[in-house]
């Protein structure tokens, strides 16, 4: 009961760090009353014992009890571990980068140990109602019967922080004709992501800079971002970044492997040439440091883990809810 009591409170905590209203300070005060109490959740776990046997560390099994009068009237039992490290167990597996439009139809194998579910057919591509937003409402709306959760990040990040440049008069976003504009060192005028956010309602593409004065492009709604005519080396997009489809995460909370299966999967970063980045992560892992293999497996990364950039070490929440 006090293990069950720890565990509700490490929930309430986490809920309370992934409000926006929460600030790099509060959220590593909170990281840290999480850590005290999975060190009280272990040490429950470590010292419970029972006619000195341990009960809750993993050691209690196929224990023999005396039920009834005759030597036969007997039951076993087994209590599985309780320490940090041992529950708490979830999936996680993001597929690569997708640069690649398309009709996908994704299939979860063996969802239940048994059948397989297939689900709708979703267009990924840069219009209204497509992309991998669409295809995460379509895995959510049915996580309930095959416990697979989605996520996305569709985000294009420049390469360097803005310099003075110039747009072409046929520069467009996802077939929206933004036009020409001449904008200055970090876009300090503001008329390069002024320009691009007129036509955000039209585009569901939002301008910005990160704190390295790059610039972001993110849709909002999970449909692809798709860049036509030029729009200046001084935005630091290169051409390879032009069209980019982004990135799809799966949870499963039983930390079992997620198995897929489908036609044309390379549009979410699943295909069979794909490098999908896999992790099953227990509870005692948002403690302190999460390692870069298991940021990138949660979809913390809005590129592919084996190509063009890494998260290193941070703190599981304090880094990277802030």
């Amino acid at each position: 009961d006090e293990q069950l009591k720890i565990l509700d409170t490490i929930k309430t905590k986490a809920t309370q760090a992934a409000q926006d209203g929460q600030s790099l300070k509060t959220r590593t005060m909170l990281q840290a009353d999480i850590n005290k109490l999975m060190e009280e959740l272990d040490n429950i776990a470590n010292t419970t014992s029972f006619n000195g046997k341990q009960l809750l560390s993993g050691g209690f099994t196929n224990q023999e009890f005396q039920i009834g009068s005759s030597s036969n009237q007997t039951v076993k039992a087994t209590i599985g571990a309780t320490q940090s490290s041992k529950i708490g167990v979830t999936r996680f597996e993001t597929g690569s980068q997708s640069f690649t439009s398309g009709i996908v139809g994704l299939t979860i194998k063996n969802y239940n140990g048994i059948e397989d579910f297939k689900f709708d057919n979703v267009v990924i591509s840069t219009s209204v109602g497509t992309g991998l937003g669409a295809l995460a409402e379509e895995i959510n709306k049915n996580a309930d019967k095959t416990g697979v959760r989605a996520t996305y990040d569709v985000k294009t990040t420049g390469a360097y922080a803005i310099k003075a440049g110039t747009t072409s008069q046929d520069f467009a976003i996802n077939g929206v004709i933004i036009g020409k504009v001449d904008y200055k060192d970090g876009d300090n005028n503001g008329s390069l992501i002024s320009a691009i956010n007129a036509v955000k309602d039209t585009t569901g593409v939002q301008a910005s800079k990160d704190e390295n004065g790059k610039l972001v492009l993110t849709s909002a709604d999970g449909r692809g971002i798709k860049i036509t005519g030029d729009i200046g080396v001084g935005s630091g997009i290169l051409s390879t970044q032009k069209e980019n489809y982004g990135r799809l995460s799966l949870v499963k909370n039983d930390g079992r492997d997620i198995n897929v299966s489908g036609t044309e999967l390379s549009a979410i970063g699943m295909g069979a040439a794909d490098m999908i980045s896999q992790a099953s992560v227990s509870l005692r892992e948002s403690k302190g440091q999460i390692s870069a293999a298991n940021a990138d497996a949660m979809g913390f990364n809005s590129y592919n883990g084996g190509g063009a950039k890494q998260i290193l070490q941070a703190s599981s929440i304090s880094a990277f809810m802030s």
